[in-house]
């Protein structure tokens, strides 16, 4: 397939015919040229337990009658559990122009298109895998067989976009990006921010314990 993903594949069964699934499968780049593909149940989901837990840790930083230690510990732990669950919602596939992009929880990997060789399901764990020219193997095994899968077939919809990707970057000679694998931590202001706050309150309760 050497159209984009928004472009092809949509006479392909991925679900039922009704609207909302032909809606959510027709995906459309932003602004950037950039398709997201992502469990978007799966974000909101975490993303309002992290909210959660931040709330949380507002209970016992009112309470008075709890030490200033254990209050700062308290706060710290579910400012932690805030930031990590907000990390988790950060999984995705990112096609960008001449690049393929996964996000994991700490880390991404840019694949550039000029590199793909192939994508194939790994003989022993049966996982999607991006396997480069360089002979290295990235795993997609957390897009793999969930429960959305049952009603939108989110993996053949992630192994068909990447390919059809690659492929029409080629075509287009968008695949001119520099050769090999670039891996990078991921930043994020939600998650960092939360990180940010959970040392914050960690460092008052050594500070309160100090002084206690």
């Amino acid at each position: 397939m050497t159209r984009g993903l928004w472009q092809s594949g949509l006479a392909d069964w991925y679900g039922p015919g009704t609207r909302v699934v032909r809606r959510v499968r027709g995906y459309r780049p932003n602004r950037r040229g950039e398709v997201t593909l992502a469990r978007w149940l799966r974000v909101g989901l975490l993303r309002g337990l992290s909210c959660v837990a931040a709330c949380a840790a507002l209970v016992p930083a009112t309470d008075r009658s709890v030490g200033a230690v254990d209050r700062s510990l308290i706060c710290a732990l579910a400012l932690a559990w805030a930031s990590f669950l907000w990390r988790c919602s950060l999984i995705r596939v990112v096609l960008r122009p001449g690049a393929i992009v996964r996000y994991r929880v700490w880390r991404h990997v840019v694949v550039p298109c000029s590199d793909v060789k192939e994508l194939h399901r790994d003989a022993w764990r049966g996982g999607l895998v991006l396997e480069t020219r360089a002979g290295e193997k990235i795993d997609f095994l957390w897009f793999d067989n969930s429960l959305w899968d049952a009603l939108y077939d989110f993996s053949a919809v992630c192994a068909d976009a990447m390919r059809s990707h690659a492929g029409s970057a080629s075509v287009n000679g968008r695949a001119g990006m520099p050769a090999g694998l670039q891996r990078r931590f991921t930043w994020s202001v939600g998650a960092d921010s939360l990180a940010a706050g959970a040392a914050v309150c960690l460092g008052l309760a050594l500070l309160a314990a100090v002084r206690g």
